[in-house]
């Protein structure tokens, strides 16, 4: 997308040199250095916004896989995150000769201008401490580059520093101190004070990456050297006048960002590095060449430590040849008949142990039997069974609204009062690989069966149906069953699975981990189907759905590329790929991920969540692209983790 003038002005023609100020006495450690051309201030034009999970404990820095949270053609830049951690600042400009603020949503995925403000343009938004208003350099109509404060209401904008311009970045050492870059030939460093005229310049010929070090009032920034000179990252203390030297910066890397009070953490290329107060220079973190990601460039860390937000280039991938894999064609009209039993009134809400459920298993025992799956539970069954005990006295056996518990063991169910025993059931059946190569290696394909059951009465109804959670699911594993056992047999085994205690703290997938009826470690993948019944925009709409983890293996882009209709969750704050059965296995090392089309606004454990309310020919289209991506994973390659994609198991529990 062609840039715009104002947009070129901003990065490159604004040069002309500030007003004089009085240079302040100041001691630097580090000299002031003579001026040398300006490097690059912003990205090229195609960068992305990415999203990365961040932990830091200790002084150990973990670094997850990175989503790209913008994808689109143009100019997005300069990533801030809100103060309450949950959304996203960034630079946009959407080919239209202006730039603005927008802001993504990190659990709704949505992402909305702050201001659409004509002809002036926003950059380098940073929240205020009240979280009202964000704090941003304003290109204005005569090219006058200011901070302004743009309140996120209806609120007219004002000028923070209005005799202080040319501005480019800028950070906030105190309540009433602030550091600015200031273009000119070189770029220096000043220090402005609110309700102040004028500001002191502190440094020359300094970098944009301006930071105040979380816990203290200095502000961190970057030294430029001449010529071929290092370049350093200094702090600056307002309050003695001084700056200390830090580190050198990755070479040729001017942006970095705060961790915590000692760590800072810097891109380079397609690599992040991190630096603790004490070491000598910067260690390595992660590289994400796998990920297409090249040119990283600005830096931010959430309020929570919990992400960072990066700038970089995507590199294009080579296309490559598509897989010829068998599309199934399924009727809209049988999937709404499915739906209507298995989330009918009669089921009870399916809660764990419950009638009800024990009726949705019998029901989907016979739709495996039909659809000719090979019986893989206990004893040459279809279940795999689980003992339970009541949570609460005698009758629970009979009740949709009483909560069982897992037993650790059939023995210690013996021990269990005869009227407290409960037990439920994975519903399990197979289809032998025909590859003698192959055929030991295991496709999992799973979806819950169970729900919550009977809750308080809405509106004069009490049951919770769980129409889209999870019958939808399941309805896909039994219509995706009978179109595989009617065409050419797979070359790995595939294992339909209908799992229960989901809702419950999803002992079913434990039980199953502890107790596999096929060897994990010829497990290559997990396929969970979660909550289909509905199009969800930010997915692509009707037919479309998305896949939670996306990013932290290669079985996205796997699918994407044979021509798969699946995207990345467009909701990362959500945080679905820990959401449902697919994480366990995952914590284990099998490449697990869920399908979802789950919108965030159809009912959601509710009793309105009913199979009247489903969209069946956008299930007919998902579970059409589920069957093609369960072929693939069937006869294709094997999919593996990124680097730092493989979630950790949770730490064990104390004893009590």
């Amino acid at each position: 997308m062609p840039v715009s003038i104002r947009f070129v002005r901003f990065a490159h023609l604004v040069t002309t040199t500030c007003s004089s100020f009085v240079f302040p006495a100041v001691l630097h450690t580090q000299p002031v250095t003579q001026p040398v051309t300006p490097r690059t201030t912003i990205a090229p034009p195609g960068a992305e916004v990415f999203l990365v999970p961040l932990s830091s404990a200790g002084g150990v820095v973990k670094i997850g896989v990175p989503a790209n949270v913008t994808r689109r053609d143009g100019y997005d830049n300069q990533p801030a995150f809100a103060l309450d951690s949950r959304s996203l600042f960034f630079t946009s400009n959407r080919g239209d000769g202006q730039s603005d603020i927008y802001r993504f949503d990190l659990s709704t995925g949505l992402t909305t201008p702050v201001r659409k403000t004509v002809p002036e343009s926003e950059y380098s938004a940073m929240p205020t401490r009240d979280g009202k208003a964000i704090t941003v350099v304003r290109v204005e109509a005569d090219s006058t580059q200011r901070v302004w404060q743009l309140p996120l209401n209806d609120d007219a904008p004002s000028v923070r520093f209005a005799d202080v311009k040319p501005v480019g970045y800028f950070a906030q050492a105190d309540d009433s101190t602030w550091a600015l870059f200031v273009l000119g030939s070189p770029a220096t460093l000043q220090i402005a004070h609110t309700g102040r005229a004028g500001a002191a310049v502190v440094a020359s010929n300094i970098g944009r990456s301006l930071h105040r070090i979380p816990g203290s009032t200095r502000v961190s920034y970057v030294q430029k050297g001449a010529s071929s000179a290092p370049w350093y990252v200094m702090a600056y203390n307002p309050t003695t006048h001084m700056s200390d030297t830090l580190v050198r910066t990755l070479p040729g890397s001017e942006d970095v960002a705060w961790i915590d009070s000692t760590t800072m953490i810097g891109g380079q290329g397609n690599a992040l590095s991190t630096w603790r107060r004490g070491d000598a220079d910067w260690n390595p973190l992660a590289q994400f060449a796998f990920a297409n990601v090249a040119g990283i460039t600005r830096l931010a860390v959430s309020p929570n430590g919990q992400w960072l937000a990066m700038v970089a280039d995507v590199k294009p991938k080579v296309a490559p040849t598509p897989r010829v894999v068998m599309i199934d064609k399924f009727d809209a009209n049988v999937i709404q008949r499915e739906m209507n039993i298995l989330a009918a009134d009669s089921m009870e809400g399916r809660m764990t142990g419950s009638r009800g459920q024990e009726r949705a298993a019998r029901w989907i025992e016979a739709q495996y039997k039909a659809a000719g799956l090979t019986p893989a539970g206990d004893s040459g069954t279809f279940r795999q069974h689980i003992p339970l005990r009541a949570a609460q006295g005698i009758g629970a056996v009979a009740s949709s609204r009483i909560r069982a518990a897992p037993v650790t063991s059939w023995a210690a169910w013996d021990s269990v009062p005869v009227e407290q025993r409960l037990r439920t059931a994975n519903i399990a059946g197979m289809i032998r690989g025909s590859d003698p190569a192959l055929r030991d290696e295991v496709v999992l394909v799973t979806a819950h069966y169970d729900h919550i059951g009977i809750g308080a009465p809405v509106n004069g109804d009490s049951i919770n149906n769980g129409a889209d959670d999870d019958a939808s699911g399941n309805v896909a594993l039994i219509e995706m069953a009978k179109a595989l056992a009617k065409g050419p047999r797979p070359k790995r085994t595939i294992l339909f699975m209908a799992i229960t205690g989901e809702e419950v703290g999803g002992f079913g997938t434990r039980w199953y981990i502890a107790h596999p009826l096929l060897p994990l470690e010829k497990t290559v993948v997990d396929l969970n189907v979660e909550m289909i019944a509905h199009a969800d925009s930010l997915g692509g709409g009707f037919g479309k759905a998305w896949l939670t983890g996306y990013e932290r293996s290669t079985m996205g882009d796997l699918l994407a590329d044979n021509g798969i209709a699946l995207v990345p969750d467009p909701r990362p704050g959500q945080h679905f790929f820990e959401r449902s059965d697919n994480v366990a296995f995952a914590r284990i090392g099998i490449p697990a991920h869920s399908i979802s089309t789950f919108n965030l606004q159809t009912p959601y454990h509710h009793p309105k969540d009913e199979a009247s309310t489903i969209d069946a020919p956008h299930m007919a289209q998902v579970i059409s692209a589920t069957a093609r991506a369960l072929r693939l994973l069937a006869d294709g390659p094997r999919p593996a983790w990124h680097p730092g994609g493989k979630p950790e198991a949770p730490a064990p529990r104390p004893p009590r």
